[in-house]
């Protein structure tokens, strides 16, 4: 592969844009902010395409590809072109894989028509994909401009076992420098912006798939998540998303930096737009074995899970106790706990347990080398650090460790596991049942202005104890009820910051609300079940 400048690659994208996509003079002016409408209304799409893109979720889409009412290449063009339009709108795709995507749909209708049966439980599906998942040939920096030019060897792990399924990758998503943000803002790519109101982040590090996915031009994307970055983009534009628990989904193949690193881990894990598509993701590739091709993994099935209304216990974490969130938040809570307890399930509140402590833990996790590798590969190429990327490599507790102090750190984490299982328990004694999940705030704002989201103790403290933690939709920011707290008197210095972001309703406008369900380890069955309980609770099917 021929080494090319950040121009030629910004070119070769850019070229890459379907023409049948192609805005013009129907781009909005920077100064509109919702642009969620527009791939509907710009005329570009054909009433089948806004169908097909609008109306079937993934796995009403693999049903009618295998009855034969749709086709591989007629879904694969309603996608390639949406995605064209949401890119203009949010700069949220560093690759189009137009040419080989639609070569792979006509395979797969070929395949269709000679043996009257699909290849897979996910054939013809469009995937779209995080740009850290590394492709065979294609460039994989994983966050960083002295990398641009490296080329995947081969396939990741999990893009076989879904190439495998049937399914089409079509699209290669953004992320942020270093990968280490809760927005997509990147020396090379530029900013990610959200759909919904531009002046918001999309989320990150897998801030590409969410901003796709709130235009629907992604039926189902592939993310990853260390310390929130599947679940914030889900969150910031009213999607779907799992961060599983780890060794459930292959990692291997992945290139990023730190490989061999066990101190903290991230995972894989889908992001959609109906939780079922969530279950669907899971459960093919869990059905493959993937443990007999990645060792490390646990050999544990997707299970079914029964869990009835009335024997529910939900434990609500209202604040974290370091940074307190926003109006819309609380709200978004109240009245989740409303529909809850209208229909018979036990709500109890969870007091978090030291959550400032789970951030100093797994921030000095994230960089046992003092960030000294991420550090010299961005100086390699004059790179110049962006705030949020400083901020998390300034982090009080990062520093580089020795052997003695690199075990004690861990010791410092699995006593915190250790306390955090400890108070599960006897809270359950207490209260005399079983709780079954956490509800949860996923930050303390909605999607954040651009640059500030430097707040992950909603989502790392999850990371840190390696508990399977999920996103759902649920509301979005009320222009009437969500007014600023005028008494509220902030903790500390993160907190004041927060505080002071929200000078009115009016700068979240259109904002959706996500809320987090957590579960033991290796619960995540457990966790989707209890989503699916919550949503029946509050209306939906």
């Amino acid at each position: 592969m021929s080494s090319l400048s950040i121009q030629q690659i910004l070119k070769i994208r850019d070229e890459s844009i379907p023409q049948d996509s192609l805005l013009g003079n129907l781009l909005p002016d920077a100064s509109v902010l919702d642009v969620s409408d527009i791939p509907c209304q710009c005329g570009l799409l054909t009433n089948d395409e806004i169908t097909i893109t609008e109306n079937y979720t993934a796995s009403q889409l693999v049903n009618l590809l295998a009855q034969g009412q749709l086709t591989a290449e007629q879904v694969i063009k309603a996608y390639i072109k949406r995605a064209g339009i949401a890119h203009q709108l949010t700069n949220c795709v560093t690759e189009f894989l137009s040419e080989e995507a639609l070569t792979r749909a006509k395979y797969l209708d070929d395949e269709f028509k000679k043996h009257g049966r699909t290849i897979g439980p996910l054939h013809g599906l469009p995937i779209s994909v995080k740009d850290y998942v590394t492709m065979r040939g294609r460039r994989t920096g994983a966050g960083y401009i002295t990398w641009m030019n490296r080329p995947g060897q081969d396939d990741a792990l999990i893009l076989k076992i879904l190439y495998e399924a049937g399914a089409i990758f079509y699209v290669r998503t953004t992320q942020p420098q270093s990968l280490m943000q809760l927005e997509c803002i990147d020396p090379l790519y530029g900013t990610t912006v959200n759909p919904f109101n531009r002046n918001l982040t999309c989320g990150g590090s897998t801030g590409g798939e969410g901003a796709l996915g709130g235009l629907k031009a992604t039926p189902l994307g592939v993310g990853t998540d260390i310390g929130g970055s599947v679940r914030s983009p889900a969150a910031n534009n009213g999607l779907y998303g799992l961060r599983p628990t780890t060794f459930r989904i292959p990692k291997q193949g992945i290139m990023g930096i730190q490989s061999g690193r066990e101190s903290i881990l991230g995972v894989i894990g889908p992001i959609a737009r109906c939780r079922e598509d969530i279950n669907l993701f899971m459960k093919t590739i869990i059905d493959t074995e993937p443990w007999l091709r990645e060792p490390a993994l646990v050999p544990i099935p997707w299970r079914s899970i029964t869990l009835k209304t009335n024997d529910l216990t939900v434990a609500v974490m209202w604040d974290d106790n370091v940074v307190h969130p926003h109006p819309p938040i609380i709200r978004a809570l109240r009245e989740t706990i409303e529909h809850l307890k209208n229909s018979g399930i036990r709500v109890i509140d969870w007091e978090p347990i030291d959550h400032q402590k789970s951030w100093d833990i797994i921030s000095a996790l994230y960089y046992c080398n003092g960030a000294e590798e991420e550090r010299g590969l961005i100086a390699e190429t004059n790179e110049q650090l962006s705030p949020l990327t400083e901020w998390i490599f300034n982090q009080p507790n990062v520093k580089k460790r020795n052997w003695t102090e690199m075990n004690e750190l861990i010791s410092e984490r699995e006593n915190y596991r250790n306390q955090y299982a400890r108070i599960w328990k006897e809270r359950e004694a207490a209260y005399s049942c079983t709780i079954d999940c956490l509800l949860t705030p996923v930050g303390p704002s909605a999607a954040p202005l651009h640059g500030t989201a430097k707040w992950w103790g909603y989502t790392s403290v999850w990371n840190l104890l390696d508990y399977p933690a999920a996103v759902f939709p649920v509301t979005t920011v009320d222009l009437i009820k969500d007014q600023v707290e005028i008494d509220y008197k902030p903790k500390n210095t993160l907190d004041t910051e927060n505080y002071s972001f929200y000078t009115s309703p009016q700068v979240y406008a259109n904002a959706p609300i996500g809320l987090q369900v957590i579960g033991r380890r290796y619960y995540d069955e457990k966790v989707m079940k209890c989503i699916e309980i919550i949503e029946r609770a509050m209306g939906k099917e």
